[in-house]
């Protein structure tokens, strides 16, 4: 007699997205995300360009002529439209840096419920990993999140987000593609 693959358990399906959640993407090297959110129905489109959790490059392609920001140790500078860059706000180094491991962490410990579940894409097999979370200081009183993770990597290759902030509905897509050789500039004095 041959019996059915036994589900994930509950268990440790909610400590499989803790974990997820409370690592970051740049763990296994940098990569480039593509950023669709949904904010009040009104849909912003940005491309992420991710060498660690404080060095990123962000360009939004909708809505056009936005400048491109660039992300480094606590700093944000925005293109100044003639190949250099404009200081728009600063913080410590080592604030920026604990703010997104406080921010993962605070993410991981309000998992209240998850689900894991395989799929097939374009002949891979993918698993799905997704979940409520509860209060979160960023994302307010609940976030509903999912990870699709290539089951043969490990590499994430999507994450959304869906929560009501203020009011306002808000839902995050990014489509993850690694980029091993990714270099961004730095920003001036560094």
């Amino acid at each position: 007699m041959t019996l059915p693959a036994a589900p994930v358990l509950a268990d440790d399906c909610a400590a499989r997205l803790s974990q997820l959640l409370a690592t970051s993407l740049t763990a296994e090297g940098p990569y480039i995300a593509e950023n669709v959110n949904m904010v009040a129905g009104m849909r912003q489109v940005f491309r992420q360009h991710f060498v660690s959790d404080t060095h990123f490059l962000v360009e939004q392609l909708e809505p056009a002529g936005m400048p491109d920001t660039l992300h480094y140790d606590g700093g944000a500078w925005t293109a100044d439209g003639a190949g250099g860059w404009t200081l728009a706000w600063q913080i410590p180094a080592e604030e920026a840096a604990a703010g997104m491991v406080a921010q993962r962490q605070a993410m991981a410990a309000a998992v209240e419920n998850a689900r894991c579940t395989t799929e097939t894409r374009d002949g891979r097999m993918m698993e799905r990993i997704s979940g409520l979370l509860g209060e979160t200081p960023t994302f307010g009183p609940s976030l509903a999140v999912a990870y699709l993770v290539d089951a043969t990597s490990g590499q994430v290759t999507h994450l959304t987000y869906d929560y009501t902030l203020n009011g306002m509905e808000m839902q995050a897509d990014y489509v993850i593609s690694p980029a091993p050789n990714l270099t961004l500039p730095l920003p001036p004095s560094n």
